[in-house]
Protein backbone atom coordinates (compact mmCIF):
# COMPACT_ATOMS: atom_id res chain seq x y z
CA UNK A 1 0.00 0.00 0.00
CA UNK A 2 1.09 3.51 -0.41
CA UNK A 3 -0.02 7.08 -0.12
CA UNK A 4 0.55 9.91 -2.28
CA UNK A 5 -0.78 13.27 -2.34
CA UNK A 6 -3.49 14.21 -5.31
CA UNK A 7 -2.46 16.04 -7.77
CA UNK A 8 -4.42 18.82 -7.05
CA UNK A 9 -3.30 19.33 -3.54
CA UNK A 10 -0.77 22.25 -3.13
CA UNK A 11 1.66 22.71 -1.35
CA UNK A 12 0.63 23.21 2.91
CA UNK A 13 -3.16 23.46 1.36
CA UNK A 14 -6.34 23.59 3.74
CA UNK A 15 -7.12 20.40 2.47
CA UNK A 16 -4.77 17.10 2.13
CA UNK A 17 -6.72 14.38 0.25
CA UNK A 18 -4.45 11.59 0.23
CA UNK A 19 -4.99 8.68 -2.98
CA UNK A 20 -4.80 5.08 -1.51
CA UNK A 21 -3.60 1.82 -3.27
CA UNK A 22 -4.46 -1.04 -1.31
CA UNK A 23 -2.68 -4.70 -2.58
CA UNK A 24 -4.19 -7.86 -1.56
CA UNK A 25 -1.13 -10.01 -0.92
CA UNK A 26 -3.78 -13.38 -1.45
CA UNK A 27 -6.51 -13.67 -4.39
CA UNK A 28 -9.36 -12.74 -3.69
CA UNK A 29 -12.88 -15.11 -3.59
CA UNK A 30 -15.63 -13.66 -5.65
CA UNK A 31 -18.31 -11.22 -3.59
CA UNK A 32 -21.29 -13.08 -2.04
CA UNK A 33 -23.47 -11.64 -4.63
CA UNK A 34 -21.18 -13.34 -7.15
CA UNK A 35 -20.61 -16.29 -5.50
CA UNK A 36 -24.61 -16.81 -4.77
CA UNK A 37 -26.14 -15.12 -8.31
CA UNK A 38 -23.45 -16.02 -10.78
CA UNK A 39 -20.89 -18.90 -9.49
CA UNK A 40 -23.74 -20.26 -7.67
CA UNK A 41 -21.22 -21.97 -5.47
CA UNK A 42 -23.58 -20.86 -2.84
CA UNK A 43 -27.00 -22.19 -3.02
CA UNK A 44 -29.28 -19.22 -1.52
CA UNK A 45 -31.26 -21.37 0.47
CA UNK A 46 -28.41 -22.87 1.99
CA UNK A 47 -27.16 -19.20 3.74
CA UNK A 48 -28.62 -18.96 6.23
CA UNK A 49 -27.38 -22.42 7.37
CA UNK A 50 -23.45 -21.84 6.04
CA UNK A 51 -23.54 -18.38 8.26
CA UNK A 52 -21.86 -19.91 11.28
CA UNK A 53 -18.58 -20.00 9.33
CA UNK A 54 -18.77 -16.30 8.16
CA UNK A 55 -19.19 -15.37 11.66
CA UNK A 56 -16.06 -17.02 12.99
CA UNK A 57 -14.20 -15.24 9.82
CA UNK A 58 -15.86 -12.05 10.72
CA UNK A 59 -14.45 -12.38 14.24
CA UNK A 60 -11.02 -13.26 13.17
CA UNK A 61 -11.00 -10.44 10.47
CA UNK A 62 -11.95 -7.55 13.64
CA UNK A 63 -9.73 -9.07 15.54
CA UNK A 64 -6.69 -8.42 13.28
CA UNK A 65 -7.91 -4.92 11.70
CA UNK A 66 -10.25 -3.95 14.07
CA UNK A 67 -13.87 -2.63 14.07
CA UNK A 68 -14.73 -0.24 11.60
CA UNK A 69 -12.75 -2.28 9.05
CA UNK A 70 -16.01 -3.99 7.18
CA UNK A 71 -17.62 -2.84 4.00
CA UNK A 72 -20.02 -4.70 1.48
CA UNK A 73 -17.76 -6.23 -0.89
CA UNK A 74 -15.56 -7.92 2.62
CA UNK A 75 -17.99 -10.34 2.95
CA UNK A 76 -16.88 -12.98 0.24
CA UNK A 77 -17.27 -16.49 -0.63
CA UNK A 78 -15.56 -19.52 -2.80
CA UNK A 79 -17.24 -22.83 -3.36
CA UNK A 80 -13.62 -24.26 -2.20
CA UNK A 81 -12.32 -22.58 0.36
CA UNK A 82 -15.54 -21.29 1.75
CA UNK A 83 -16.04 -18.03 3.62
CA UNK A 84 -13.32 -14.69 3.34
CA UNK A 85 -13.58 -11.11 4.82
CA UNK A 86 -11.67 -9.19 3.30
CA UNK A 87 -11.10 -6.26 6.04
CA UNK A 88 -10.45 -2.47 4.65
CA UNK A 89 -7.92 -1.48 8.29
CA UNK A 90 -7.39 2.27 9.59
CA UNK A 91 -4.49 3.71 8.58
CA UNK A 92 -2.20 6.28 9.77
CA UNK A 93 -0.83 9.61 8.00
CA UNK A 94 1.99 8.22 7.59
CA UNK A 95 0.38 4.96 5.77
CA UNK A 96 0.80 2.27 7.81
CA UNK A 97 -1.96 0.41 9.35
CA UNK A 98 -2.88 1.73 12.49
CA UNK A 99 -2.88 -0.89 15.20
CA UNK A 100 -6.07 -1.76 17.02
CA UNK A 101 -6.79 -1.07 20.56
CA UNK A 102 -6.66 -4.42 22.16
CA UNK A 103 -7.97 -4.64 25.61
CA UNK A 104 -6.96 -7.20 28.32
CA UNK A 105 -7.74 -10.77 27.71
CA UNK A 106 -8.84 -12.74 24.41
CA UNK A 107 -12.42 -10.98 23.57
CA UNK A 108 -13.32 -10.13 20.33
CA UNK A 109 -13.87 -7.08 19.09
CA UNK A 110 -17.68 -5.82 19.35
CA UNK A 111 -18.17 -4.66 15.59
CA UNK A 112 -19.36 -1.02 15.01
CA UNK A 113 -22.28 0.33 13.45
CA UNK A 114 -20.29 0.22 10.09
CA UNK A 115 -19.05 -3.07 10.61
CA UNK A 116 -22.87 -4.61 11.32
CA UNK A 117 -24.78 -2.26 7.90
CA UNK A 118 -21.77 -4.44 5.98
CA UNK A 119 -23.09 -7.66 6.67
CA UNK A 120 -26.64 -6.59 6.64
CA UNK A 121 -25.91 -5.36 3.36
CA UNK A 122 -23.53 -7.81 2.26
CA UNK A 123 -26.56 -10.48 3.05
CA UNK A 124 -29.67 -9.01 1.71
CA UNK A 125 -27.34 -8.09 -1.77
CA UNK A 126 -26.84 -11.95 -2.22
CA UNK A 127 -30.42 -13.10 -2.50
CA UNK A 128 -32.40 -9.78 -3.72
CA UNK A 129 -33.33 -9.59 -7.43
CA UNK A 130 -31.26 -6.25 -7.41
CA UNK A 131 -28.63 -5.08 -5.66
CA UNK A 132 -29.31 -3.95 -2.36
CA UNK A 133 -28.55 0.29 -1.87
CA UNK A 134 -28.39 1.00 1.98
CA UNK A 135 -29.61 -0.38 5.19
CA UNK A 136 -32.89 1.08 4.54
CA UNK A 137 -33.47 -0.47 1.29
CA UNK A 138 -31.85 -3.88 2.91
CA UNK A 139 -34.85 -3.51 5.94
CA UNK A 140 -37.50 -2.53 3.27
CA UNK A 141 -36.83 -6.21 1.53
CA UNK A 142 -36.49 -8.51 4.64
CA UNK A 143 -39.36 -7.65 5.47
CA UNK A 144 -41.52 -7.29 1.63
CA UNK A 145 -39.81 -10.65 0.47
CA UNK A 146 -39.65 -12.86 3.49
CA UNK A 147 -40.87 -15.45 2.16
CA UNK A 148 -38.93 -15.76 -1.06
CA UNK A 149 -35.35 -14.85 0.98
CA UNK A 150 -33.64 -17.92 3.07
CA UNK A 151 -36.03 -18.23 6.16
CA UNK A 152 -35.09 -16.39 9.42
CA UNK A 153 -32.92 -14.41 6.89
CA UNK A 154 -34.85 -11.01 8.45
CA UNK A 155 -34.27 -12.48 12.50
CA UNK A 156 -30.26 -12.81 11.27
CA UNK A 157 -30.21 -8.95 10.20
CA UNK A 158 -31.91 -7.78 12.97
CA UNK A 159 -29.88 -9.25 15.41
CA UNK A 160 -27.33 -8.01 13.68
CA UNK A 161 -28.21 -4.53 14.15
CA UNK A 162 -29.66 -4.65 17.63
CA UNK A 163 -27.17 -6.89 19.49
CA UNK A 164 -24.54 -5.88 21.87
CA UNK A 165 -22.44 -8.58 20.43
CA UNK A 166 -19.62 -7.66 23.17
CA UNK A 167 -18.10 -10.56 22.46
CA UNK A 168 -18.17 -11.31 19.26
CA UNK A 169 -20.74 -11.84 15.99
CA UNK A 170 -20.11 -15.36 16.42
CA UNK A 171 -20.83 -16.04 20.08
CA UNK A 172 -23.80 -13.07 20.00
CA UNK A 173 -25.52 -15.04 17.05
CA UNK A 174 -24.64 -18.64 17.89
CA UNK A 175 -28.35 -18.69 20.10
CA UNK A 176 -30.33 -17.89 17.22
CA UNK A 177 -28.62 -19.64 14.77
CA UNK A 178 -28.81 -23.04 16.84
CA UNK A 179 -32.79 -21.85 17.06
CA UNK A 180 -32.72 -21.72 13.33
CA UNK A 181 -31.14 -25.14 12.83
CA UNK A 182 -33.09 -26.66 15.29
CA UNK A 183 -35.41 -29.73 14.31
CA UNK A 184 -37.85 -32.05 16.02
CA UNK A 185 -35.85 -35.09 17.23
CA UNK A 186 -39.36 -37.15 16.83
CA UNK A 187 -42.96 -36.31 15.94
CA UNK A 188 -44.62 -33.42 16.73
CA UNK A 189 -48.41 -32.36 17.78
CA UNK A 190 -50.65 -29.33 17.41
CA UNK A 191 -53.48 -27.37 19.00
CA UNK A 192 -54.70 -24.34 17.63
CA UNK A 193 -56.52 -21.11 18.83
CA UNK A 194 -57.85 -18.20 17.22
CA UNK A 195 -58.98 -14.59 18.29
CA UNK A 196 -60.78 -12.01 15.84
CA UNK A 197 -62.34 -8.28 16.09
CA UNK A 198 -63.48 -5.73 14.07
CA UNK A 199 -61.55 -2.93 15.09
CA UNK A 200 -63.57 -0.13 16.79
CA UNK A 201 -62.82 2.46 14.05
CA UNK A 202 -63.80 -0.23 11.01
CA UNK A 203 -66.99 -1.29 12.65
CA UNK A 204 -69.97 0.32 10.97
CA UNK A 205 -73.13 -1.07 13.38
CA UNK A 206 -73.25 -4.14 11.35
CA UNK A 207 -72.16 -7.48 13.28
CA UNK A 208 -73.06 -9.72 10.07
CA UNK A 209 -70.38 -7.61 7.71
CA UNK A 210 -68.32 -5.67 10.07
CA UNK A 211 -65.45 -8.29 10.47
CA UNK A 212 -64.68 -9.43 7.18
CA UNK A 213 -61.85 -12.30 8.21
CA UNK A 214 -62.35 -15.75 8.64
CA UNK A 215 -60.18 -18.72 9.95
CA UNK A 216 -60.32 -22.17 10.38
CA UNK A 217 -58.22 -25.26 11.07
CA UNK A 218 -58.59 -29.02 10.90
CA UNK A 219 -56.89 -31.87 12.16
CA UNK A 220 -57.59 -35.34 11.04
CA UNK A 221 -57.15 -38.95 11.74
CA UNK A 222 -53.65 -39.09 10.41
CA UNK A 223 -52.41 -36.46 12.68
CA UNK A 224 -52.11 -33.74 9.46
CA UNK A 225 -52.95 -29.76 10.82
CA UNK A 226 -54.13 -27.88 8.34
CA UNK A 227 -55.42 -23.80 8.82
CA UNK A 228 -56.13 -21.02 7.23
CA UNK A 229 -56.73 -16.67 7.47
CA UNK A 230 -58.78 -15.47 4.55
CA UNK A 231 -59.12 -11.45 4.93
CA UNK A 232 -61.65 -10.02 3.05
CA UNK A 233 -61.18 -7.03 0.81
CA UNK A 234 -64.54 -4.90 -0.12
CA UNK A 235 -64.08 -1.77 -2.11
CA UNK A 236 -67.19 -0.06 -1.39
CA UNK A 237 -68.19 -1.69 2.07
CA UNK A 238 -70.70 -3.74 1.07
CA UNK A 239 -69.65 -6.71 2.89
CA UNK A 240 -68.37 -8.48 -0.19
CA UNK A 241 -65.14 -9.31 1.39
CA UNK A 242 -66.40 -10.90 4.40
CA UNK A 243 -68.57 -13.30 1.40
CA UNK A 244 -65.16 -13.82 -0.47
CA UNK A 245 -63.84 -15.07 2.81
CA UNK A 246 -66.02 -17.73 3.72
CA UNK A 247 -66.48 -18.60 0.33
CA UNK A 248 -62.67 -19.58 0.43
CA UNK A 249 -62.88 -21.06 3.97
CA UNK A 250 -65.57 -23.42 2.98
CA UNK A 251 -63.72 -24.32 -0.21
CA UNK A 252 -60.74 -25.39 1.60
CA UNK A 253 -62.43 -27.45 4.40
CA UNK A 254 -63.68 -29.45 1.01
CA UNK A 255 -60.18 -30.37 0.15
CA UNK A 256 -58.88 -30.92 3.52
CA UNK A 257 -61.62 -32.99 4.10
CA UNK A 258 -61.25 -35.01 0.64
CA UNK A 259 -57.55 -34.84 1.72
CA UNK A 260 -57.95 -36.82 4.73
CA UNK A 261 -60.57 -38.41 3.60
CA UNK A 262 -58.27 -39.76 0.39
CA UNK A 263 -55.29 -40.59 3.14
CA UNK A 264 -57.49 -42.84 4.91
CA UNK A 265 -58.74 -44.60 1.36
CA UNK A 266 -62.37 -44.02 1.99
CA UNK A 267 -62.72 -41.40 -0.87
CA UNK A 268 -61.44 -40.68 -4.10
CA UNK A 269 -57.91 -38.63 -4.55
CA UNK A 270 -57.70 -35.27 -4.07
CA UNK A 271 -58.60 -34.31 -7.63
CA UNK A 272 -62.32 -36.14 -7.53
CA UNK A 273 -65.36 -34.38 -8.60
CA UNK A 274 -68.21 -34.93 -6.66
CA UNK A 275 -71.64 -35.22 -8.96
CA UNK A 276 -72.78 -32.22 -9.61
CA UNK A 277 -72.20 -28.21 -8.80
CA UNK A 278 -73.23 -26.54 -6.30
CA UNK A 279 -71.81 -25.68 -2.81
CA UNK A 280 -69.97 -29.07 -2.10
CA UNK A 281 -68.64 -29.30 -5.66
CA UNK A 282 -64.68 -29.11 -6.14
CA UNK A 283 -62.90 -27.34 -8.97
CA UNK A 284 -61.16 -28.85 -11.52
CA UNK A 285 -57.21 -28.67 -10.60
CA UNK A 286 -56.06 -25.96 -12.86
CA UNK A 287 -52.92 -26.28 -14.60
CA UNK A 288 -49.90 -25.95 -12.61
CA UNK A 289 -47.44 -23.11 -13.67
CA UNK A 290 -43.73 -24.34 -14.32
CA UNK A 291 -41.94 -24.43 -11.15
CA UNK A 292 -44.43 -24.81 -9.19
CA UNK A 293 -43.51 -27.27 -6.01
CA UNK A 294 -45.42 -29.73 -4.71
CA UNK A 295 -46.26 -29.65 -1.07
CA UNK A 296 -47.28 -33.07 -1.00
CA UNK A 297 -44.94 -34.91 1.51
CA UNK A 298 -44.91 -39.46 1.41
CA UNK A 299 -48.44 -41.46 1.70
CA UNK A 300 -50.14 -37.10 1.54
CA UNK A 301 -52.22 -36.50 -1.19
CA UNK A 302 -52.13 -32.83 -0.70
CA UNK A 303 -53.30 -30.31 -3.50
CA UNK A 304 -50.42 -28.46 -4.98
CA UNK A 305 -49.74 -24.95 -3.95
CA UNK A 306 -51.07 -23.62 -7.76
CA UNK A 307 -54.12 -26.28 -7.77
CA UNK A 308 -54.99 -24.97 -4.15
CA UNK A 309 -55.13 -21.19 -4.88
CA UNK A 310 -56.96 -22.13 -8.20
CA UNK A 311 -59.43 -23.86 -5.95
CA UNK A 312 -60.03 -20.97 -4.08
CA UNK A 313 -60.24 -17.74 -6.25
CA UNK A 314 -62.93 -19.93 -8.38
CA UNK A 315 -64.70 -20.22 -5.09
CA UNK A 316 -64.28 -16.71 -4.25
CA UNK A 317 -65.56 -16.01 -7.95
CA UNK A 318 -68.56 -18.03 -7.69
CA UNK A 319 -69.90 -16.32 -4.18
CA UNK A 320 -69.46 -12.80 -5.69
CA UNK A 321 -68.25 -10.67 -8.32
CA UNK A 322 -67.10 -7.96 -6.45
CA UNK A 323 -65.47 -9.10 -3.33
CA UNK A 324 -61.82 -10.86 -2.75
CA UNK A 325 -59.98 -11.83 0.33
CA UNK A 326 -56.15 -11.78 0.90
CA UNK A 327 -55.57 -16.08 2.08
CA UNK A 328 -52.55 -17.56 4.27
CA UNK A 329 -52.95 -20.81 4.67
CA UNK A 330 -50.49 -23.67 6.52
CA UNK A 331 -49.71 -27.05 6.87
CA UNK A 332 -48.51 -29.35 9.88
CA UNK A 333 -47.16 -32.89 9.31
CA UNK A 334 -46.65 -34.77 12.40
CA UNK A 335 -42.79 -35.47 11.17
CA UNK A 336 -42.62 -31.54 11.40
CA UNK A 337 -42.48 -30.83 7.75
CA UNK A 338 -44.78 -27.87 7.49
CA UNK A 339 -45.80 -26.02 5.20
CA UNK A 340 -47.43 -22.19 3.91
CA UNK A 341 -49.19 -20.65 0.81
CA UNK A 342 -50.45 -17.23 0.64
CA UNK A 343 -51.94 -14.54 -1.90
CA UNK A 344 -52.08 -10.67 -0.73
CA UNK A 345 -50.87 -8.99 2.98
CA UNK A 346 -51.74 -11.78 5.14
CA UNK A 347 -48.84 -13.46 7.17
CA UNK A 348 -47.63 -15.95 8.32
CA UNK A 349 -44.64 -16.11 11.45
CA UNK A 350 -42.45 -18.53 13.31
CA UNK A 351 -41.69 -18.04 16.73
CA UNK A 352 -39.21 -20.25 18.58
CA UNK A 353 -37.71 -20.13 21.97
CA UNK A 354 -34.09 -19.10 22.22
CA UNK A 355 -31.25 -20.98 24.89
CA UNK A 356 -30.20 -17.38 25.40
CA UNK A 357 -28.15 -16.20 28.37
CA UNK A 358 -30.12 -14.53 31.18
CA UNK A 359 -31.42 -11.54 30.55
CA UNK A 360 -32.57 -11.74 26.62
CA UNK A 361 -35.49 -12.11 25.82
CA UNK A 362 -35.86 -16.01 25.22
CA UNK A 363 -37.41 -15.82 21.94
CA UNK A 364 -37.44 -14.97 18.43
CA UNK A 365 -39.06 -14.64 15.38
CA UNK A 366 -39.12 -14.56 11.85
CA UNK A 367 -41.52 -13.98 8.45
CA UNK A 368 -42.45 -16.94 6.32
CA UNK A 369 -44.45 -14.86 3.50
CA UNK A 370 -44.09 -12.13 1.17
CA UNK A 371 -46.47 -9.37 0.54
CA UNK A 372 -48.32 -8.80 -2.65
CA UNK A 373 -48.50 -5.00 -2.95
CA UNK A 374 -47.88 -2.54 -4.76
CA UNK A 375 -45.24 -1.05 -2.66
CA UNK A 376 -43.60 -5.10 -3.36
CA UNK A 377 -43.93 -4.59 -7.01
CA UNK A 378 -42.19 -1.04 -6.80
CA UNK A 379 -39.72 -2.55 -4.56
CA UNK A 380 -38.57 -5.13 -6.82
CA UNK A 381 -36.88 -2.50 -9.39
CA UNK A 382 -36.09 0.72 -7.02
CA UNK A 383 -34.92 1.20 -3.97
CA UNK A 384 -37.38 4.45 -3.81
CA UNK A 385 -40.88 2.79 -4.07
CA UNK A 386 -43.00 4.52 -1.51
CA UNK A 387 -46.83 4.52 -0.98
CA UNK A 388 -49.34 1.54 -2.06
CA UNK A 389 -48.61 -0.36 1.19
CA UNK A 390 -51.58 -1.70 1.06
CA UNK A 391 -52.58 -1.63 -2.14
CA UNK A 392 -53.49 -5.57 -3.53
CA UNK A 393 -51.83 -6.81 -6.97
CA UNK A 394 -52.58 -10.48 -6.08
CA UNK A 395 -55.32 -11.81 -4.17
CA UNK A 396 -58.36 -14.49 -4.25
CA UNK A 397 -60.90 -13.08 -6.53
CA UNK A 398 -59.80 -12.51 -10.23
CA UNK A 399 -55.87 -11.22 -8.99
CA UNK A 400 -54.18 -14.32 -8.47
CA UNK A 401 -50.86 -13.69 -10.29
CA UNK A 402 -48.35 -14.44 -7.78
CA UNK A 403 -48.46 -16.34 -4.96
CA UNK A 404 -45.69 -17.72 -2.82
CA UNK A 405 -44.80 -21.35 -1.14
CA UNK A 406 -42.20 -21.82 1.38
CA UNK A 407 -41.79 -25.54 3.50
CA UNK A 408 -40.06 -25.09 6.67
CA UNK A 409 -39.36 -27.71 9.58
CA UNK A 410 -40.88 -26.56 13.25
CA UNK A 411 -40.23 -28.56 16.73
CA UNK A 412 -41.61 -28.59 19.75
CA UNK A 413 -42.00 -25.15 21.38
CA UNK A 414 -42.46 -23.34 18.36
CA UNK A 415 -45.74 -20.88 17.94
CA UNK A 416 -46.88 -20.63 14.39
CA UNK A 417 -49.04 -17.71 13.44
CA UNK A 418 -51.25 -16.54 10.92
CA UNK A 419 -52.94 -13.50 10.97
CA UNK A 420 -54.85 -10.56 9.00
CA UNK A 421 -53.03 -7.47 8.47
CA UNK A 422 -55.00 -5.91 10.96
CA UNK A 423 -53.52 -8.04 13.70
CA UNK A 424 -50.09 -7.63 12.25
CA UNK A 425 -50.41 -3.68 12.67
CA UNK A 426 -46.53 -2.03 12.88
CA UNK A 427 -45.60 -0.01 15.30
CA UNK A 428 -43.34 3.35 14.66
CA UNK A 429 -39.55 2.35 13.82
CA UNK A 430 -40.34 -1.24 15.67
CA UNK A 431 -39.87 -4.48 13.93
CA UNK A 432 -42.87 -6.89 14.37
CA UNK A 433 -40.83 -9.62 14.69
CA UNK A 434 -39.49 -8.17 17.71
CA UNK A 435 -42.58 -7.28 18.95
CA UNK A 436 -44.08 -10.79 18.63
CA UNK A 437 -40.98 -11.92 20.58
CA UNK A 438 -40.95 -9.30 23.93
CA UNK A 439 -44.83 -10.04 23.67
CA UNK A 440 -44.54 -14.08 23.85
CA UNK A 441 -41.58 -13.45 26.77
CA UNK A 442 -44.22 -11.72 28.86
CA UNK A 443 -47.05 -14.21 28.24
CA UNK A 444 -44.95 -17.41 28.86
CA UNK A 445 -43.64 -15.37 32.20
CA UNK A 446 -46.67 -14.91 33.22
CA UNK A 447 -48.14 -18.15 33.33
CA UNK A 448 -51.14 -18.11 31.28
CA UNK A 449 -51.29 -20.66 28.41
CA UNK A 450 -48.53 -18.90 25.79
CA UNK A 451 -50.58 -19.73 22.32
CA UNK A 452 -54.02 -18.40 23.40
CA UNK A 453 -52.89 -15.53 25.19
CA UNK A 454 -51.02 -14.27 22.53
CA UNK A 455 -54.00 -14.26 20.07
CA UNK A 456 -55.91 -12.53 22.38
CA UNK A 457 -52.75 -9.97 22.82
CA UNK A 458 -52.29 -9.99 18.93
CA UNK A 459 -56.32 -8.72 18.68
CA UNK A 460 -56.20 -6.42 21.76
CA UNK A 461 -52.55 -4.51 20.32
CA UNK A 462 -54.37 -4.00 17.19
CA UNK A 463 -57.27 -2.30 19.10
CA UNK A 464 -54.89 -0.37 21.30
CA UNK A 465 -52.91 0.72 18.19
CA UNK A 466 -56.12 2.62 16.70
CA UNK A 467 -58.84 -0.21 15.84
CA UNK A 468 -58.84 1.04 12.16
CA UNK A 469 -58.76 -2.97 11.12
CA UNK A 470 -60.23 -6.28 11.51
CA UNK A 471 -57.82 -8.26 13.05
CA UNK A 472 -57.72 -11.83 13.38
CA UNK A 473 -55.24 -14.30 14.51
CA UNK A 474 -54.71 -18.08 14.79
CA UNK A 475 -52.20 -19.34 17.05
CA UNK A 476 -50.76 -22.97 16.34
CA UNK A 477 -48.56 -24.07 19.04
CA UNK A 478 -46.24 -27.21 18.22
CA UNK A 479 -45.65 -29.96 21.12
CA UNK A 480 -44.24 -33.11 21.49
CA UNK A 481 -45.69 -35.91 19.70
CA UNK A 482 -48.44 -37.50 21.98
CA UNK A 483 -48.54 -41.21 22.40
Amino acid sequence: MSVEPSADATEYGAVALPEIRVEWPQALAPTLRDSVVDAHSLDREDLVAALPGLWRAVDAALDLAGPGSLVVESVRHDAYEGWQVAALPRYDLDGRVRPRERGDGTQHAAPQLRDRRALIGALVDAVAERPCLDLRDALQMLDVFAGTFPPGLDAVCRRLLGHELRHGVAAGLAPLQEALDRRAPGGVSTLCFRESAVGSRKAKGDPATDNEDTAGALTGPSGVLRCAVFDGVTGDGDGSGGTAARAALEQAVRRWRLEEAAVAGDAPPSDHHPAGPGAGSVDAPRSVPRGDPSSTGPGSPVSRPGELIAELDAAVGRATATGSAAAVLATVRPDGTASVVSVGDTEAWLIRPLRAPAGEIPYTAWKLTPAHTGFAERLRVTADAEGEESQLVSFLGGGTARWAHRTFRVAPGDLLLLASDGATEPERDRWFGAVLAELTAQLDASGRPTAPALAAALVQRAEALGGWDNATALVCAVGEAKD
